[in-house]
């Protein structure tokens, strides 16, 4: 399938940082700085040896944007974000604890989290938002880079960050996720062109 084309869903500086086993056309955008680090030194060192606070992150509250004009079609709204950071112990939660959870509900993964469907008929999935920053309801007609919540660190998370999918259905635990690119995006000081960064490859949109 070709890649759909859509715009960024956030803004500013960013890297696609997947785990193991993450499918390639889903993609975790983390902030950055322009050291292409989500936090500062300090803040990694108590990321693995204690415990980070979320808002010490630079994903935490960014701000979401749809990423193409569309309707709301499914709204999660109330769960609550972890905020405390320990990696290892967030680690073995992600990847060792959670598939033993596959009975779970989609909520137990995804936190909260919008869908969208555009005109075309493609869902976009957003997920990991912060509790109660979602601005839209289901039914709600959106338009391409309207502002529609804040990253969170709600879910299946090592840290606060922002989930992106798309699929040619409405079904997140099963839908098989399907190439993107984005409509702008900086990378390298190159000018702005049409494309999709490498993972942990810092870039601004």
């Amino acid at each position: 399938m070709e890649p759909v084309v859509i715009q960024s869903p956030v803004k500013g500086s960013w890297s696609f940082m997947n785990p193991p086993g993450h499918h390639p056309d889903a993609k975790d955008f983390v902030a950055v700085d322009r050291k292409g680090l989500p936090y500062s030194f300090l803040n990694l060192v108590l990321h693995i040896f204690y415990r980070l606070k979320v808002e010490n992150t630079f994903s935490w509250e960014k701000e979401v944007f749809s990423p193409f004009n569309g309707t709301v079609v499914e709204v999660s709204n109330n769960m609550n974000d972890r905020n405390s950071l320990n990696l290892f112990r967030d680690l073995i939660k992600g990847l060792v604890l959670a598939p033993r959870n596959k009975n779970k509900e989609i909520g137990f993964f995804l936190g909260n989290y919008i869908i969208i469907e555009s005109v075309e008929g493609i869902f976009a999935l957003l997920a990991h938002l912060k509790k109660e920053s979602i601005l839209v309801k289901e039914g709600q007609n959106v338009e391409s880079g309207e502002l529609i919540a804040q990253v969170g660190n709600s879910g299946n998370t090592i840290q606060p960050h922002l989930h992106f999918q798309l699929m040619v259905e409405n079904n997140p635990s099963k839908s098989i996720p399907i190439p993107f690119l984005l409509e702008s995006c900086q990378r390298n000081k190159e000018e702005n062109l049409v494309g999709l960064p490498n993972n942990y490859e810092s870039f601004k949109v």
